[in-house]
């Protein structure tokens, strides 16, 4: 999560695909309303991997990622700076078609594709990293940032998870992870741009090094990912929540716990099979999310800020709507409920109100906007692996 704007700055893990705009009355499909007074039940059946993006879509959004690449901003609002946009564009379109592997409908030429996304990942999409001190690995020069450096590890445990490794990627795996480990054991908590750290962004790398220990039987992998998920853990446990920045020290920076954080790094440890994505899901679902519209219709949405503090709208909450809700979260929300085994309502009324606001323009036409259509493609079909 990038300090690229000046205006905007906060914990960028976030996404607002949402319009949701609950000022409005809406004529909601009443699709897993509760009948025990809003108990949230498992998701039974997830719908299909491609059910958010057909495959034409599919291959509109690769030829707008690969091509033109994504704009480095929010919703094509040039006042809300996402320097990192490419990485998340390739990363989370290799996610969609590496699970779409994973549920018995893969995508033609598969490892192909994928291969192409991490070529751009490991190039162009580095740039807005590339301020950092780089250090070569497996034969490329990457930057020390934990957010560039996790979401790469986990597109090659993917490779690795759907049996379309090749040696070349396989390499980058160890190295990477090898990276990691020695870097997590003289610092726990790194930096994602310049010195400021964001905590949520170790999510992405603790998934990918759990990831890695797992599928290449490597116990130093495990370890450092354990290590660094008790780290998220203990900040969970501080007294003010889980906090937005950190220093080098793990002293408070910005102490608030924010909806985005939350939602962020439960969909990152849930994509591992973490159990400790629980504790950040329920955490974001009983004290931020709610039903704007009121019980009878079946929207939920995500506060970026607790309740009673008005914080400041930015890239990361942002735009806040009525009642404090926040797109960034309540979008990202979308995959950490999927996720959960306990959270399933909350994942359909979330998919309810994406759907009523407005979300099929953008999976329809995925190269006006790949960014959000890329993490709408992902929460929809994000399952543990």
């Amino acid at each position: 999560m990038s300090e690229a704007s000046s205006s905007f700055r906060g914990p960028r893990a976030l996404l607002p695909l949402l319009v949701l705009s609950f000022c409005l009355p809406v004529a909601a499909r009443a699709e897993g309303t509760p009948t025990d007074g809003g108990t949230p039940a498992p998701l039974a059946s997830p719908e299909p991997t491609t059910a958010a993006l057909s495959r034409d879509a599919l291959a509109a959004l690769e030829q707008r990622i690969l091509g033109p690449g994504c704009e480095p901003k929010l919703l094509g609002d040039a006042a809300r700076s996402f320097i990192e946009a490419q990485l998340l564009c390739d990363a989370h379109l290799s996610f969609i078609l590496i699970q779409a592997t994973l549920d018995g409908q893969p995508v033609p030429d598969t490892q192909r594709r994928l291969k192409a996304l991490l070529a751009d990942a490991l190039g162009r999409a580095r740039r807005p990293f590339n301020a950092q001190k780089g250090t070569r690995v497996a034969g490329h020069t990457l930057p020390h940032s934990v957010l560039y450096r996790g979401y790469v590890l986990l597109m090659v445990a993917g490779m690795e998870r759907a049996g379309l490794a090749d040696a070349e990627s396989t390499a980058l795996f160890d190295a990477l992870a090898a990276q990691l480990v020695e870097a997590l054991s003289r610092q726990l908590l790194l930096p994602s741009f310049g010195r400021t750290i964001w905590p949520c962004d170790s999510a992405p790398a603790a998934a990918g090094l759990l990831l890695h220990g797992r599928l290449r039987g490597n116990a130093d992998s495990r370890a450092a990912g354990e290590r660094l998920v008790a780290r998220l853990l203990e900040l969970a446990d501080l007294p003010t929540g889980f906090p937005a920045k950190v220093d080098a020290k793990g002293r408070l920076v910005e102490p608030t716990q924010r909806g985005t954080t939350l939602a962020w790094t439960g969909a990152f440890l849930g994509m591992a099979a973490h159990p400790a994505a629980r504790r950040f899901t329920a955490t974001l679902v009983d004290g931020y999310c709610g039903h704007p519209a009121g019980s009878a219709l079946p929207l939920a949405a995500c506060r970026e800020w607790p309740r009673g503090v008005k914080g400041p709208e930015d890239s990361a909450s942002g735009p806040l709507v009525f009642g404090g809700y926040s797109l960034g979260a309540s979008a990202l929300a979308i995959a950490a409920t999927r996720l959960s085994g306990e959270h399933g309502q909350w994942h359909l009324h979330l998919l309810n109100a994406a759907r009523e606001m407005g979300i099929r323009d953008i999976v329809d036409h995925p190269g006006k906007r790949p960014l959000e259509a890329s993490l709408h493609g992902w929460g929809t079909t994000v399952r543990p692996w």
